[in-house]
């Protein structure tokens, strides 16, 4: 008896995964790629999103090819994804909620398209078309979300799929049929398949030489008309104070600025005067004077050679960046992730800093700005005077280092003061030797360096600098010292400009206005130098990463700790990773006198908000607008700055006499309050007010009980019901105010049922199986019976351990089951094979027979091994899944009637 591993039918599949499955999770893996590079919210690794892609493509191609019916198997599916999401909705914690639902809501929606093409590529001839195709429009709207017009570029992304379509179409008629498993015919078919792919590839090589020319000149005519636009004095892409955000750090978007997710150095830089954000920043000397940050957007901590442009990345490792957006926090509400300090790899000379920040219209508020490693975050409302200013504001507290300030990192032009502070930082980390004991794939991620002309150019100048074997802070200090380097008159060979580059040509590429910089203009601005730095330090082995937000700078003296933010500051810098001391901000940009003056004088600081004792996150149930007074039930409130979930709903009423009313941040009055709005009731801390204080040791249900009765808002916000619904709807089936939360331990028990259960009826699946076939049996009369009695008969046999190979069922009736069990089956064969193949109708001689065998079989098998041994029979999966493998010939294989 062959095994299951020997069967046609599994090799056949092996060979089918190999050659349709394998090629499909390749494409689909560039795809994600690309896509996750152009779409850099897609923060969940690609590794993780192939794999769930994968999973779905394998299990349902192999369980399509074995022939389920695809009804079942899609409800079956569907009821899955019910279930997880149900899990998920209950788990505790408003905010693990949504971004638990929003992973899940990823990864199932990758499994579920590898599903789907599973099921297309085994049902469909065609499928592989219509495969193309979804992978050519994700591929074109990648290629779209690039500024670049790089004849490279586009074709390291169509490539892949071209090819991919191409094979598939190559393979499609050679997968209708049986694929032969000897050695000798599969390396003719291996070697086929090679050669058509050099062939496809060396098609594409000879059409792009060939075309090379007009694809060029089509690539200079759309940048020269860009060019011309910006020289003719065109509004595209200008504002109307005229900023260009073409040639800008920032690019312009429906909610404010935002610095950009990509940066190339471009031939000439444009600036605003925009007022940005404004921070008071607890961070000061040992002697009371203000110690400022710079003020972090992203890190770009890839460079694209293709694109020639420093990047993000959804896999780079240890990132100790806050991933939340601001806007989805309700008022006073909080989100820490201390995994940003474990991520931060450092433990000497680091504490804990405050800071808050003011947003005006300008400014990009769904990212969080503030000093390096921002590990939590709180929404302060903005009081009412400087709302005209300021749209929204946060709290954040950021893990800093005594070595990280803007005093540091500014290239200094011979200050005394700020050379020996930087003289203390620099001789701190001498101590640092080398990288050894360093992550591997850290080291190698934030060393990685491209190759080839320009860049190797750049890397022997870098080692002309400093060796390799130097310790790392003086390769850093090498690089800073190049840029401050003098001529022979004691001038500045680099400079700090605006206008790097030729206006009239902007078809060179940033590679070699990079080359001209360090080698030929010696001009640039921060861009300029911060990819130089980076270049030159990972030559050298230094870990080094590309970093973007802002310069802070202290203009004034009248509000200590204060500072302002102007779109002129939006800046480029490079951070060092120093072993111990995590990463350290070095800036190499010579100073730049525009930069350090403000466009207009400093504000007024807005004031700071009052301290909340209470945050209630409530529901209207009844509003009395005569009495200003309103009945709310909660179950989430903050408690003197604590969060906390109750194991139960409350309710209490509200004292609106004197409070103010906010919808979407705007004045409003009482009765803008219905029965069911979502509120955030605030009570500051008054000494006119019964304020109970925080009990150790007591619940905070208990605590609650204690609250005074009504409660005297100060402030009630309005949440609107669409705005919410959007933005956390995920958040909000979690926080049901009847539901009870899970916790893990339910959770886990939960997981443990389900999985009992699907194990359970896995187990039964080869009994149920029998009873769908006698039940089909006892249902059915006429000769669709005789294919039903059929059926069942085979299946009963080979649980019995009868199991059928290579023979056609009438030779398997008389050689195996016959000489074993003489229960006729000879006879009812011959009576099934002419009814199936001869014309007539069921004779009562015939039912006789059909029923004799129908009735007989189950008595023989009990006989023969036994009431027990045939219970157990029907617990043996593995036989019973063997049994829907077809036998290796199926030349006569008879077929239903």
């Amino acid at each position: 008896m062959m095994r299951w591993y020997q069967q046609e039918r599994f090799q056949q599949l092996l060979i089918r995964l190999v050659l349709v499955v394998v090629p499909t999770i390749v494409i689909g893996y560039i795809t994600l790629r690309f896509l996750n590079f152009s779409y850099t919210s897609l923060n969940t690794g690609i590794v993780n999103q192939t794999l769930y892609f994968s999973l779905g493509l394998t299990f349902a191609f192999s369980l399509y090819y074995y022939g389920a019916r695809w009804i079942p198997s899609f409800v079956i599916l569907w009821l899955v994804y019910l279930l997880f999401e149900r899990t998920i909705n209950r788990l505790p914690g408003e905010f693990d909620v949504f971004y638990a639902t929003a992973r899940f809501q990823l990864y199932a929606t990758l499994f579920l398209f590898g599903w789907v093409f599973g099921f297309l590529l085994v049902r469909i001839k065609w499928a592989y078309l219509m495969l193309f195709g979804v992978f050519t429009v994700i591929t074109l709207v990648s290629i779209s979300n690039t500024t670049d017009i790089s004849l490279p570029y586009i074709l390291l992304h169509v490539s892949p799929v071209v090819v991919y379509g191409l094979y598939m179409l190559f393979l499609s008629p050679l997968l209708t049929e049986r694929i032969e498993v000897s050695f000798k015919k599969s390396g003719k078919f291996l070697l086929r398949a090679t050669l058509f792919t050099l062939l496809i590839l060396l098609a594409m090589v000879i059409t792009v030489n060939l075309l090379k020319g007009d694809l060029k000149a089509v690539e200079k005519e759309l940048a020269a008309r860009g060019a011309k636009d910006n020289q003719d004095g065109s509004t595209s892409g200008k504002n109307k104070d005229g900023y260009d955000d073409r040639y800008g750090l920032m690019e312009k978007s429906d909610d404010g600025y935002r610095l950009r997710d990509t940066m190339r150095v471009n031939s000439k830089m444009s600036q605003s005067d925009k007022l940005m954000f404004c921070s008071r920043l607890d961070n000061y000397f040992p002697d009371g004077s203000p110690a400022p940050l710079y003020f972090v957007y992203h890190y770009l901590t890839r460079y694209d050679p293709v694109k020639e442009s420093f990047t993000r990345d959804v896999n780079v490792p240890s990132l100790d960046e806050l991933d939340v957006d601001p806007t989805a926090l309700p008022m006073y509400y909080s989100y820490t992730d201390t995994s940003v300090v474990r991520k931060s790899l450092s433990n000497k000379f680091r504490k804990i800093v405050e800071a808050q920040v003011y947003l005006s219209e300008n400014t990009w508020k769904h990212s969080v700005l503030g000093p390096s490693s921002v590990f939590s975050i709180q929404t302060i409302p903005v009081e009412k005077d400087f709302q005209k200013t300021f749209l929204s504001a946060y709290k954040i507290f950021s893990y800093a280092s005594d070595l990280n300030n803007a005093y540091f990192v500014y290239n200094i032009s011979a200050n005394p003061m700020l050379e020996g502070i930087q003289e203390q930082r620099t001789k701190e980390l001498t101590h640092v030797k080398d990288y050894r004991g360093v992550n591997k794939t850290f080291l190698n991620y934030y060393t990685d360096y491209p190759k080839g002309g320009i860049y190797d150019s750049i890397a022997k100048l870098a080692l002309s600098l400093a060796s390799k074997e130097s310790q790392p802070v003086d390769k850093v200090l090498a690089v800073r010292d190049f840029f401050l380097k003098r001529n022979e008159n004691d001038k500045r060979i680099f400079r700090y400009t605006m206008q790097a580059g030729a206006v009239d040509d902007p078809n060179i590429p940033s590679s070699k206005m990079l080359y001209n910089f360090l080698f030929k203009t010696h001009a640039g601005y921060c861009t300029y130098y911060a990819g130089a730095s980076l270049f030159m330090l990972r030559a050298l082995g230094v870990p080094t990463r590309f970093t973007t937000g802002f310069a802070a700078i202290n203009r004034s003296d009248k509000n200590k700790g204060w500072y302002w933010f102007y779109a002129s500051q939006a800046h480029a810098w490079t951070q060092v990773y120093f072993p111990g001391y995590g990463w350290l901000d070095f800036d190499m940009t010579i100073g730049n006198e525009d930069q350090q003056g403000a466009p207009k004088p400093d504000g007024t600081p807005p004031l700071p908000p009052p301290e909340p004792w209470l945050v209630l996150n409530a529901k209207a149930e009844t509003v009395a607008l005569e009495k200003k007074q309103l009945n709310v039930s909660f179950q989430g409130l903050i408690y003197f700055n604590t969060p906390y979930l109750l194991n139960k709903t409350f309710t209490r009423p509200i004292d609106a006499s004197l409070c103010r009313v906010l919808y979407n941040k705007k004045d409003t009055t009482l009765a803008a309050i219905h029965p069911g709005d979502s509120l955030i009731i605030v009570s500051y801390k008054d000494e006119a007010k019964t304020i109970p204080k925080p009990r150790a040791g007591v619940s905070i249900e208990s605590q609650v009980e204690g609250f005074p009765s009504p409660v005297v808002a100060d402030e009630i916000h309005i949440r609107g019901k669409e705005k919410e619904a959007k933005k956390n709807n995920a958040a909000r089936k979690g926080l049901k105010a009847d539901e009870k939360k899970m916790t893990w331990q339910e959770i886990a028990w939960i997981a443990a049922a389900i999985s009992s259960g699907l194990i359970l009826l896995l187990t039964l699946f080869p009994l149920l199986y029998l009873l769908y076939r006698l039940l089909c049996v006892s249902f059915t009369r006429g000769s669709k019976r005789a294919d039903h009695v059929y059926r069942a008969a085979l299946y009963r046999l080979h649980m019995a351990g009868l199991e059928r190979e290579t023979e056609t069922p009438l030779e398997y009736a008389m050689t195996k089951v016959d000489p074993s069990l003489s229960i006729g089956f000879e006879e009812f064969m011959r009576t099934y094979l002419r009814l199936k193949y001869a014309t007539g109708n069921l004779s009562a001689e015939d039912d006789q027979v059909i029923s004799k065998f129908s009735r007989g079989i189950g008595l023989a098998i009990r006989r023969k091994i036994g009431i027990a041994q045939t219970a157990v029979n029907y617990l043996n999966v593995w036989r019973a899944l063997r049994y829907f493998q077809p036998p290796a010939s199926t030349d006569h294989e008879t077929l239903s009637l």
